[in-house]
């Protein structure tokens, strides 16, 4: 027995070395691989270029906030190839951010999109922006402090309040990081079809954070949210506040405990990229915004930590954001004093055929830049713009300022519209009917097979060439500016719809359709109108908090800004037609007599400042005429782009649209007895330039 205690003893003795060894070999391995973490003082800038100073900077600024690097032990590259696909997904982009479609929303970004909102050197020198990198543990706060930083959001209610921070204390969960998730996914206030569903039991189910909302399409994800609120008895607002707080600070327990760690899964604590709350590339900037926001209003911006990841193998500068990529776009060089017949080639490579010689002073268009120094530019010859190739030397080559004649306020007239890096060149993205633009070159010297091409500067500062047929001038658009009580309002992606993204009090925003219904919102009835904001994101806004260029309510009528002068009026023909001039007024019509002017159905007199529009009825002396407002095809009385699209439309047997009797002579503007290219043409220079009809 004793001899077997022996055995058995030293065999014993023998697994617990096998095991010590095996579990310090575990160790050094999984340190090998594994992420650590660690104060900023210690932090290797030579490793991890580009942090140092924009940390430093934030330290300077706020002395209290504390940094910790968190070292992935993940090369970039390996990174960025991992979040590509279903896993990052993008909303209201085009062009160099996104790979492809996903579904009727939401599009895979493109890997220089990810590059960009991955790289946290990009987001380190706003406030705002740093936010997304906060540790999201308990931090205490009254619920008065919590319900005054929900101001204005549909969680104001002291019932959500109480709960969010009770369940966040006991969770150990920062309670603004709770309500701008809720808000982040469920918008402000409550309009996602996951926030209440009727489970087809008779009861209403409740997903604030949309838990399980993922599929293909809008109807798949509603269906699988559903289903987890149905799994977990959430069936009161509350409850499936108190469960959806737990879940946050699972993510916290296994150090996802930042908004950037929720979207990206760079630490390794629960292995890499499989454990990622959201899809939405821009969450953490997004949410974190709000976040900042709200904290501002309670003042709790004073004492918070951050994490700071870093990867092996970045490169020394910030990604850049996909507008700026690939050193596509325009620019101007020019050929410097004193140097003479420089060759412009037709292929990048001096063998090449020579396209034209230049000499010193000439301005070259520069629309792309390749590494190995060569230049595509755009160069004139024979009356028309041609494209070529140079070398550039700084010796006899140099970079100039923008040569610009004008900077005019313009619109994008259709969706889908190309931005070109040069005229007639290769597309840099797509641009949303709509987006308001800048044209810094109108000069209509860029004309290629009878297009002429203007330069124009998008909000971000990007610059490109678009068709001259496809801009709208100010005064022919419906540019509102968001008026709000508080800061942001949400885009819709529908009437009273899902929250696309935030904008902020003052953003201009263009209208493209009129609500004609309203569609409730938290017990309100709104109008939703079409808008589209400048980086063309398209979405639905409420009515009640769109203003005009002047500060006026937005209203269910066309908005126009142009005012037009030498208004005339022709005879009164037989068919009883009085045809008129754009921006015509009953005034204008007083030379013909006593005059009375209403609407088209009788109902509404106009007033002598009031404009006519086709289809008004003119009694004068006892007799009746019809108003024939020349390119008012509408019968709004204005002469807009809605007008011109139509007879586009009417011409080229497009979206059944059929003009008849007053509207079809309204469209008659060249009096020719026919609707031709020719009307719409010359509605199109009377709108942009201001030219007679």
């Amino acid at each position: 027995m004793k001899k077997i205690y022996k055995i058995l003893k030293r065999e014993i003795a023998v697994l617990l070395i096998i095991l010590m060894v095996s579990s310090m070999f575990l160790i050094i391995v999984n340190n090998s691989f594994a992420s650590t973490r660690y104060d900023f003082s210690s932090f290797d800038n030579s490793k991890f270029p580009g942090y140092k100073d924009l940390i430093n900077n934030l330290k300077s600024k706020h002395p209290n906030w504390k940094f910790t690097i968190l070292e992935t032990g993940l090369d970039w590259e390996q990174v960025i190839a991992a979040e590509k696909g279903d896993k990052s997904l993008i909303q209201g982009k085009s062009g160099n951010w996104v790979s492809g479609g996903y579904d009727s929303s939401w599009s895979r970004a493109s890997e220089s999109a990810i590059r960009y909102y991955m790289d946290p050197r990009n987001w380190l020198s706003e406030d705002a922006y740093v936010i997304q990198f906060m540790q999201l543990s308990y931090t205490e706060i009254s619920d008065d402090n919590l319900s005054k930083a929900a101001s204005g959001t549909f969680l104001e209610n002291k019932e959500y309040i109480t709960q969010i921070n009770k369940s966040c204390k006991e969770q150990n969960v920062n309670a603004i990081y709770v309500i701008a998730r809720i808000l982040q996914e469920q918008g402000n206030p409550k309009t996602s079809a996951t926030f209440e569903m009727d489970g087809g039991d008779g009861n209403k189910y409740y997903n604030l954070f949309n838990i399980g909302a993922t599929g293909a399409g809008n109807a798949q994800i509603i269906a699988n949210a559903l289903d987890y609120a149905k799994r977990n008895g959430w069936t009161s607002i509350a409850a499936c506040i108190r469960d959806g707080i737990k879940l946050l600070a699972y993510y916290n327990s296994v150090w996802q405990n930042t908004l950037y760690l929720n979207k990206f899964d760079v630490d390794e604590c629960k292995g890499t990229y499989s454990n990622q709350y959201m899809q939405n590339i821009e969450a953490p900037k997004s949410e974190g915004y709000k976040m900042y926001t709200m904290m501002k209003s309670a003042n709790l911006l004073d004492d918070l930590t951050f994490v700071i990841p870093v990867f092996y193998n970045m490169p020394s500068s910030a990604s850049l954001s996909p507008d700026r990529l690939g050193e596509l776009g325009p620019i101007n060089i020019r050929v410097k004093t004193g140097h003479d017949n420089i060759n412009i080639r037709s292929e990048a490579n001096t063998n090449s055929s020579i396209v034209k010689v230049i000499d010193s002073g000439e301005v070259l268009l520069s629309v792309q830049r390749f590494s190995d120094g060569w230049h595509k530019v755009y160069v004139e010859k024979d009356g028309t713009y041609k494209p070529g190739y140079i070398k550039y030397e700084s010796s006899y080559l140099e970079n100039i300022p923008d040569v610009t004649n004008c900077t005019e306020v313009m619109t994008i007239s259709e969706d889908s519209i190309p931005l070109m890096a040069g005229p007639n060149d290769t597309e840099q993205r797509k641009l949303a009917k709509g987006q308001i633009i800048t044209r810094i070159d109108n000069s209509a010297k860029y004309k290629i097979n009878d297009v002429v091409w203007d330069r124009i500067q998008l909000s971000n500062g990007t610059q490109g060439f678009v068709n001259r047929k496809y801009l709208l001038t100010e005064k022919e658009s419906e540019i509102y500016v968001i008026n709000t009580q508080t800061d942001p309002l949400s885009l819709k992606d529908s009437p009273a719809g899902n929250t696309i993204r935030w904008m902020d009090k003052g953003t201009r925003v263009t209208r493209t359709e009129i609500a004609t219904s309203t569609k409730s919102l938290n017990g309100v009835e709104y109008y939703w109108d079409k808008v589209t904001t400048p980086d063309g994101a398209v979405g639905y806004c409420a009515r009640y908090y769109l203003a005009d260029l002047n500060g006026n309510p937005a209203t269910d009528k066309t908005y126009a800004l142009a005012s037009y002068t030498g208004t005339s009026i022709s005879k009164i023909d037989k068919e009883k037609i009085i045809k008129m001039e754009p921006n015509t007024t009953v005034k204008d019509l007083k030379s013909l007599g006593s005059i009375k002017v209403t609407t088209a159905d009788g109902k509404k007199e106009i007033k002598d400042d009031e404009i006519i529009g086709t289809g008004y009825k003119i009694v004068i002396g006892g007799k009746t005429y019809t108003a024939v407002k020349l390119g008012d095809v509408n019968g709004d009385g204005y002469v807009k782009a809605n007008d011109y699209l139509i007879i586009k439309d009417y011409i080229m047997k497009q979206k059944n649209i059929d003009l008849k009797n007053e509207f079809l002579q309204a469209a008659d503007v060249t009096n020719d007895k026919k609707v031709k290219a020719n009307d719409y043409l010359k509605i199109k220079d009377h709108i942009m330039y201001g030219i007679s009809i």
